[in-house]
C-alpha cells in the first residue's frame, strides 16, 4: 500500500514537472509525505530506491550511472533522476503496458517460467517478455520424449527467428535460468569447410556435391547423407563469404577433385539475399569455364511446402532479382516465392535431418519427377 501511494505521487510529480532533472531532496520529501508515520527515514529510502529502479527499468526515468558521482553513499539514493519525455516516453509507456499484459494474461508454466516471471529474472525489455511467452508456450506443449535438434532449428520453431538462440550457448536465457538443453537443442559450432561421405574415393566418385549456406543445415545435411549416401560430400558455404571469387572457384574445384565428384547442388535460405549467393558464385564459375551450381529444387520445394516463413528483420530489397529467381527456381516454384517474397522469407533451418532423409533418398540425383 505504501509503495503504491509513493509511486503514484512520484508519477504525478514527474508528469507535472517542467524540469528535466529532479533532485534527491524533492524525491525523498514526496516519498516521506506519502509514507505512513511509523516508517523510519531508512525504510522510506529503501522503498523509494526500489520504486525508482522500477521506473528506470520501465523507461519512465533514467538513473545516473553507477560508475559516476550521481549517488549518495549514505542514503543509497541517486542525487537526481532524469525524466524521459516525448515520443520516447510514449513508446516506453506502450512497452510497459505490453509487458504488463504479457505478465498478467499469460498462463505461465509453473515449474520454470512462473518463478522467472515472478522474480523478473533476466526480464527487462518488451522483447524479453515476448521471448519468455514464446518459451513458455514451448514448455507447456513440450513432448514427453522430445528429440534434440540444432539450436537454430528450435529457434525457428519457437521464436520464428532462426538466430534467436545464437548468443545463448553459454549464458542461456533469462539470466541463465533456461539453457539450450531445457529447449531440447544444442549449439552447432563452426564446422569444417566440408564433410565427405567417405575418405575412400571409390565411394564418392561420380556423386554430386551439396553446398548449404549455414552451420545448422550443414550438420543436418551431412547427418542425413550418412544414411542415404547421396552426395560425395556436403560443403559449408559460410553465407556471403562463399561468394568470394577465389573461394568459389578454387575451393569448390579442390573439393570436386579430391572426392571425384560430378556436379554441385546448392541450397540456401529462400529469400533475395539467399538467392543472390549462388548467382554470384555462378558468375565466377562461368568466368573460369567451370560447370555451374544447380538449385536443389526438391529442398526448396519442401521448404515452401512446410510453410515456416518468417518476417524480415531488415529489408533485402537491394538483393531482389525477379528474373534470377525465375531462372534459378524455375517458373513453377518461383511463383509462390515471388508472391510472398515482399513480406516473408524461408530460412533453410526449416528442414531438419528427419525431413532431409527421404528427400535425399528419393529425389537426388534428379532422375525422378520433381
Amino acid at each position: 500500500m505504501i509503495t503504491v501511494k509513493i509511486r503514484k505521487a512520484l508519477e504525478a510529480m514527474f508528469s507535472g514537472s517542467k524540469n528535466k532533472k529532479i533532485d534527491k531532496g524533492l524525491l525523498f520529501d514526496t516519498a516521506r509525505e506519502h509514507a505512513l508515520n511509523q516508517d523510519s527515514d531508512m525504510a522510506v529510502q529503501k522503498i523509494l530506491l526500489k520504486i525508482l529502479e522500477q521506473l528506470d527499468e520501465e523507461g519512465e526515468i533514467k538513473l545516473p550511472s553507477k560508475k559516476g558521482k550521481g549517488w549518495d553513499r549514505n542514503t543509497g539514493l541517486p542525487h537526481y533522476v532524469t525524466l524521459i519525455h516525448g515520443a520516447k516516453a510514449a513508446q516506453k509507456k506502450a512497452n510497459r503496458e505490453e509487458i504488463q499484459g504479457i505478465r498478467n494474461t499469460t498462463s505461465w508454466e509453473p515449474e520454470t517460467m512462473w518463478p522467472i516471471v515472478e522474480n523478473r529474472s533476466g526480464l527487462k525489455t518488451v522483447a524479453d517478455y515476448r521471448k519468455a511467452a514464446a518459451v513458455n508456450e514451448y514448455l507447456k506443449n513440450r513432448p514427453t520424449d522430445p528429440s534434440r535438434v540444432p539450436a537454430r532449428e528450435r529457434a525457428l520453431r519457437i521464436f520464428k527467428d532462426e538466430k534467436a538462440l545464437d548468443k545463448c550457448a553459454k549464458k542461456g536465457l533469462f539470466a541463465g535460468r533456461i539453457s539450450l538443453e531445457d529447449l531440447d537443442c544444442f549449439y552447432c559450432p563452426e564446422p569444417l569447410p566440408y564433410h565427405p561421405l567417405s575418405m575412400d574415393v571409390g565411394e564418392t566418385m561420380g556423386k554430386p556435391l551439396l553446398v548449404v549456406e549455414n552451420s545448422t543445415t550443414y550438420r543436418s545435411c551431412w547427418q542425413a547423407n550418412k544414411s542415404t549416401k547421396t552426395f560425395a560430400g556436403v560443403i559449408y558455404g559460410k553465407g556471403f563469404k562463399q561468394t568470394n571469387p577465389v573461394q568459389a572457384v578454387e575451393g569448390l574445384l579442390e573439393i570436386e577433385d579430391q572426392l571425384g565428384a560430378q556436379g554441385i547442388w546448392y541450397f540456401g535460405d529462400l529469400d533475395p539475399a539467399g538467392l543472390d549467393i549462388p548467382k554470384k558464385i555462378n558468375v565466377s564459375r562461368e568466368q573460369a569455364n567451370l560447370s555451374l551450381l544447380k538449385p536443389a529444387i526438391p529442398l526448396y520445394r519442401e521448404l515452401i511446402r512446410k510453410g515456416q516463413a518468417v518476417p524480415y528483420q531488415k529489408s533485402q530489397q537491394r538483393y531482389h532479382n525477379r528474373e534470377w529467381a525465375l531462372q534459378w527456381l524455375g517458373a513453377a516454384l518461383a511463383q509462390p516465392y515471388l508472391d510472398q517474397v515482399a513480406c516473408v522469407r524461408w530460412p533453410q533451418e526449416g528442414l531438419g535431418e528427419v525431413a532431409l532423409v527421404p528427400i535425399f533418398r528419393d529425389r537426388f540425383p534428379l532422375k525422378k519427377t520433381l
